[in-house]
């Protein structure tokens, strides 16, 4: 493993912060946490990140089980496949020193997706296209939760988060296969992502006691903020 452990030990606790900002803002934790660990090293993202919150996942999944709105999931799947093999395949050209300018970039489009406050209509090609587009987002910067949530933010909130955790375990599965085709997933990032998964049980833990008592209004600006911040310093740092 390269990254030191006082890298490992700040990532940790970003991954905490970021579980308890989603419990409190509704936003997907990626939104937060993904700048935050590339500003302390690119080798975080996305393979490791991936990793580490496929338990958390699971667990939404599974609590929810009897809330999973089936609906049009077939399709989606299918969509999300085929923008996750776009997104691997990019990565397998993409020179490492431009990995912080696509990264910035992709949480950019994330932000501005999660500030727009629209709904997407549950036809076919809409379907189809927002798990193209989020596949894409999730295999590159491990960031495709706020496309997917605009399709599902009108549903009741119980079968949003067990709805969108069986997604996200699904797709983070296949995820971590083509990040190993293409290169992406080796044995340093497996041991990256092992070394996080603490980080995401505290958060889980954590957020159940703190959610309630944080803000949502100024928590999620808190969080868009952030997010925006360390996007556009990730972005210089790769440029310059």
């Amino acid at each position: 493993m390269s990254v030191e452990w006082v890298g490992v030990v700040a990532a940790n606790g970003i991954l905490a912060l970021g579980s308890v900002l989603q419990a409190a803002t509704g936003l997907g934790a990626g939104l937060v946490v993904v700048p935050l660990l590339a500003l302390i090293s690119l080798e975080f993202v996305p393979g490791p990140v991936i990793l580490a919150v496929l338990a958390l996942a699971w667990l939404m999944a599974w609590r929810g089980r009897a809330q999973i709105s089936f609906a049009g999931v077939p399709l989606l799947l299918s969509g999300l496949l085929v923008g996750m093999v776009l997104g691997a395949a990019v990565l397998s050209y993409l020179p490492p020193d431009r990995l912080g300018v696509l990264f910035g970039g992709l949480i950019l489009l994330a932000v501005v997706v999660s500030i727009s406050g629209g709904s997407l209509r549950h036809s076919p090609a809409v379907v189809s296209l927002t798990g193209a587009l989020s596949g894409f987002m999730g295999v590159t910067s491990a960031i495709g939760a706020p496309v997917l949530a605009l399709l599902y933010q009108h549903h009741p909130g119980p079968v949003l988060r067990a709805t969108l955790g069986l997604l996200y375990f699904i797709s983070s599965i296949v995820m971590l296969v083509l990040l190993h085709l293409a290169g992406r997933f080796g044995i340093n990032e497996l041991q990256l992502g092992l070394v996080l998964i603490p980080g995401v049980i505290v958060g889980y833990v954590l957020a159940g006691f703190l959610a309630r008592h944080l803000d949502r209004g100024y928590s999620r600006r808190a969080v868009l903020v952030i997010s925006t911040l360390s996007a556009l310093v990730l972005l210089v740092k790769s440029i310059w």
